[in-house]
């Protein structure tokens, strides 16, 4: 028959009756006895009234309402952010609207076909950024152009714009979890945002340099599936008591003093957390040596310290190119954590403009970080060339593609297999990014509206090994170069599309169930504002379980997409990692 909606009348006796019974699920549901009424009216929809497509609800009054009762908000804790929210603090301009998931609720149960025809985006970057300029206006739609940190600090501190219901993506640089609420202000079930609250294992400095220590204990019997020694540097979170203490038994120890014989840096300090772009990172020379040894007294005052430190060994056997040190910058996306879909992208060599000397002291001659370049750029725009090479130049030498290093290896004779980029190199980085994610992925809050790029940095030793260094989420995207901005913008396209077709694909799973209650007449409309759904705890559960992301065939990333999927915890143990990680390393 269809959907049924019940008005209520007088009856000619003025006795109604209504009763309840209570289902299997402890729910309440109305039962109308001797239903003789005069306005009594039994409405049921025709059948082409009902009819839908996969894209569209069949009643959209109806739906929202169920919805309402499947889709229940619960708030995201606040230790997910370290405990440190910004609730009640102005953040750029946006009006806190509680009741915003609910209304954009209803304007999709309205106008779900417009998700499947184009997209509308909520960023915050610059104007003139690549995500803005080059992506975003293609892509889709720019809603909220006058938002962004460009904005004058007046305008951001002062709470008058709200944020528009059509919004399908957000995409934001300005850590917006940490000032509204996931669910509730923004990231409603039917958008995409790019913050995954618990994230910090991953791109802190000291939180992952613990994870690979406790990680490394599950493989102590099977080095072959993971060896710390082969991945990440030797490296001591001075925070940590009994770590502290550790470091500086070496660094008081005659090791120490021989290997600084035989090279000036022997360990490298960082900054825990907070700090990017070679921002405290500092080689450990005499000066740094002396700050640290009065800093902690020589190891006495290990775990009174509050300083947030960790100190590493230095790699000073890099693979060089032309003489200048590099490492690599690849990408990650985490696009979705329930269940965990995850996706590599090939990145690009970043070339230090410096020569390399393993005796040298010169941050810009140890470290490769992008920001530290600039200086050189400088000079040469002001005096026509740096190192003998003009800005363009630079630019060009600073950056290198994976082909051009494959190209530079096989000439020198340091590799022979002309396919060494497929055969070994990428599946290292897969490997070591599956890596990454499992032993970070715990504290990852599970929830289908989230996914996150990363910028994960390696280096490759004169060994050929490959060692990872950092992630960092919020990564750069930035040109410098013609070659490189055309890469960002490809990249992120790609990215855009995989997060718009899991959404699209869990939306119309969405759309389908709900119309199946409706049509199956297991829902139907006690009042203008209220719904019955029968065995309603049920069918939370099998809610729960459908939005859930995966593809629908129709939404799975073009053949051209150029990230490649590493992880899809749909499947089971083996085939979820695509067969990168054996059986016995699970």
């Amino acid at each position: 028959m269809g959907l049924v909606t019940l008005h209520y009348g007088h009856s000619l006796n003025d006795e109604t009756r209504i009763t309840t019974v209570q289902d299997f699920n402890g729910v309440f549901m109305p039962v109308i006895q001797d239903a003789d009424f005069e306005d009594f009216i039994i409405e049921s929809k025709s059948e082409n009234e009902l009819k839908g497509s996969d894209y569209t609800f069949i009643d959209p009054d109806a739906a929202y309402l169920i919805l309402q009762k499947l889709d229940v908000y619960e708030p995201v804790a606040d230790s997910y952010h370290n405990n440190y929210t910004l609730y009640n603090k102005s953040f750029l301009g946006l009006i806190r609207n509680d009741d915003y998931c609910d209304n954009h609720r209803r304007y999709f149960a309205e106008n779900s076909k417009l998700l499947f025809e184009h997209v509308n985006y909520y960023t915050d970057f610059n104007p003139t950024s690549i995500m803005r300029k080059n992506v975003i206006s293609v892509a889709g739609k720019d809603l909220h152009p006058e938002i962004g940190i460009h904005m004058p600090q007046t305008l951001q501190n002062q709470s008058t714009i709200n944020l528009k219901h059509e919004i399908n993506v957000f995409y934001s640089t300005s850590h917006i979890q940490n000032h509204l609420r996931m669910g509730q202000h923004y990231s409603c079930l039917s958008q995409a945002s790019n913050d995954i609250p618990g994230r910090d294992r991953l791109n802190r400095k000291d939180y992952i340099a613990a994870a690979v220590t406790d990680y490394t204990k599950q493989y102590e019997d099977r080095p072959h599936c993971f060896n710390y020694d082969k991945f990440f540097p030797e490296t001591w979170v001075l925070q940590n008591v009994t770590q502290c203490k550790e470091f500086f038994d070496k660094f008081n120890g005659q090791e120490y003093q021989q290997a600084k014989e035989e090279r000036k840096i022997v360990y490298i300090s960082k900054i825990g957390a907070g700090s990017h772009r070679a921002e405290g990172v500092q080689p450990v020379d005499e000066q740094e040596e002396q700050r640290l040894r009065k800093l902690y007294q020589n190891g006495s005052l290990c775990g009174r310290v509050k300083n947030n430190l960790i100190v590493q060994h230095y790699i000073a056997n890099p693979l060089l190119l032309h003489g200048h040190k590099f490492d690599f910058r690849m990408y990650m996306v985490i696009a979705s954590t329930n269940p965990v879909i995850a996706y590599y992208h090939d990145g690009f060599l970043r070339v230090s403009l410096h020569q390399y000397d393993v005796n040298s002291t010169d941050k810009g001659t140890l470290l490769t970080n992008t920001a530290l370049s600039y200086s050189a750029f400088d000079l040469a725009k002001r005096n026509g060339t740096f190192a003998g090479m003009t800005e363009t130049e630079l630019k060009n030498f600073q950056i290198w593609s994976f082909a051009r290093l494959q190209d530079h290896l096989l000439e020198r004779g340091l590799i022979t297999d002309q396919n060494w980029l497929n055969n070994y190199l990428r599946p290292e980085f897969k490997k070591a990014m599956i890596h990454l994610i499992r032993l970070t992925q715990e504290p990852f809050l599970v929830q289908s509206s989230i996914y996150e790029l990363f910028g994960v940095d390696f280096m490759l030793d004169d060994n050929l090994n490959l060692w990872f260094i950092e992630a960092n989420s919020n990564p750069m995207l930035v040109g410098g170069s013609e070659e490189k901005e055309k890469f960002v913008t490809q990249m992120l396209k790609d990215q855009l599309e995989i997060v718009v077709g899991l959404l699209r694909s869990r939306m119309k799973r969405v759309i389908s169930y709900v119309n199946s209650l409706i049509e199956e007449e297991e829902a139907w409309m006690l009042s203008s504002d209220d719904v019955y759904i029968s065995g309603l705890k049920s069918k939370k559960a099998k809610f729960a379980e459908l939005i859930k992301n995966r593809f629908e065939p129709e939404f799975e990333p073009s053949s051209g997409n150029g990230f490649q999927k590493i992880i899809d915890e749909n499947y089971g143990d083996v085939d979820r990692y695509l067969g990168l990680i054996g059986p016995e390393c699970l």
